[in-house]
């Protein structure tokens, strides 16, 4: 996590010299501001750790089988400033207005060194016992598990959360650029998953 935050850090601070070396010619030109918003490209401004517990039971004869297993989803949210376009960006003296492009998501990762057996609740296997559940079955609840996140994703504030980093970052690097007065808004509130 201290690498992500000093690599974050790293280009909020070039971002700010570069965007502040402008100042000098007062507030900078429309189209500067354009091109180095564009070049910083994906910028995520939230990242989420989410924990599913998954499970299932077969009834049996003899003993029932019982599967826990604690799983974890990686997801990150930003704004790709690729898509910044001309239209989005309104200067007049001191003030600026941004249209930012819409929240997106812009990394998931389900990894299986992240998914923890919970024996004390899970069946053990013996050599003669064939009514256990299978690799097949634990990878399909495996597989549940990780559409249910996805699913989940719009519920958990996640573009709220993106947002307002965001606006929290640029209203910053907008104030060192010389802007007094900043508005930032969103294209669409609505998250993109890629």
């Amino acid at each position: 996590m201290n690498n992500k935050i000093a690599i974050f850090v790293w280009i909020s601070f070039i971002f700010a010299i570069t965007v502040s070396s402008c100042k000098e010619k007062a507030t900078p030109q429309k189209a500067e501001i354009i091109s180095k918003l564009q070049a910083s490209s994906k910028l995520s401004t939230v990242e989420y750790v989410v924990t599913k517990v998954i499970s299932a039971e077969k009834k049996r004869l003899l003993a029932d089988k019982y599967f826990f297993a604690e799983t974890k989803a990686f997801i990150k949210a930003g704004i790709d400033l690729s898509k910044i376009e001309e239209e989005d960006v309104i200067i007049q003296g001191e003030k600026i207005s941004i249209t930012l492009p819409a929240v997106e998501i812009l990394e998931f990762s389900y990894p299986p060194n992240a998914f923890n057996v919970v024996e004390e609740y899970t069946s053990s296997n013996g050599p003669l016992d064939f009514n256990t559940i299978s690799l097949s079955e634990r990878d399909a609840l495996y597989r549940a598990g990780e559409v249910d996140i996805r699913n989940s994703i719009k519920s958990l504030g996640i573009t709220e959360t993106a947002e307002k980093n965001t606006r929290f970052f640029f209203t910053g690097l907008l104030k060192n650029s010389g802007f007094n007065e900043i508005y930032i808004k969103f294209k669409n509130h609505e998250i993109a998953e890629k």
